[in-house]
């Protein structure tokens, strides 16, 4: 049996309408309809919710449905939580260039220095964000790009704290 008919028949037995369990959950009663006609499942905390409202185990909800089980797994949260990440790396893409865009970098002729730290912050974030990824939902070679990126921000000081120095050198 599919969790949607183990919620449609618990919530029958129990004499709850849509609505009721809706209230309880705090959520719609168009959310519970399609619980229960397997279009849509609920999250984690719902279900525990649900298993206390309908005083029957979590495993009598779950067990016996693999689907559910599949949605329910670490690797759809780790998606979840990647697709929350995505959203801050985007914005510090975003700043990182609006930052240069407000400071009038691409106006002027630059040297290459300043075009070597531009592109190293550029590749530290990168690397950085690569490697929550891989961390996060790959959990596999991770240390590449978290060495990378501890490389990259190495290089970063290495030419902030000797620009000038290095500049002479080139362009003697």
């Amino acid at each position: 049996m599919e969790l949607g008919d183990k919620l449609k028949k618990l919530r029958k037995e129990n004499n709850y309408s849509q609505q009721n369990i809706a209230e309880m959950l705090y959520v719609t009663a168009q959310a519970v309809s399609k619980w229960e006609n397997n279009k849509s499942v609920p999250d984690i905390t719902n279900l525990v919710q649900i298993s206390d409202i309908y005083n029957v185990s979590l495993d009598y909800l779950i067990k016996s449905d693999k689907q559910l089980q599949n949605k329910l797994s670490i690797k759809k949260i780790r998606l979840r939580i990647m697709n929350l990440i995505t959203i801050p790396f985007i914005l510090v893409v975003i700043l990182f260039i609006s930052m240069l865009v407000k400071a009038e970098f691409f106006s002027y002729q630059h040297s290459l220095g300043g075009w070597l730290i531009v592109g190293s912050i550029f590749l530290f974030i990168i690397f950085t964000f690569l490697s929550l990824y891989c961390y996060i939902v790959v959990k596999e070679r991770y240390f590449v790009f978290l060495w990378s990126a501890i490389f990259t921000l190495s290089f970063i000081v290495f030419i902030g704290l000797f620009y000038d120095y290095i500049m002479q050198l080139l362009f003697r």
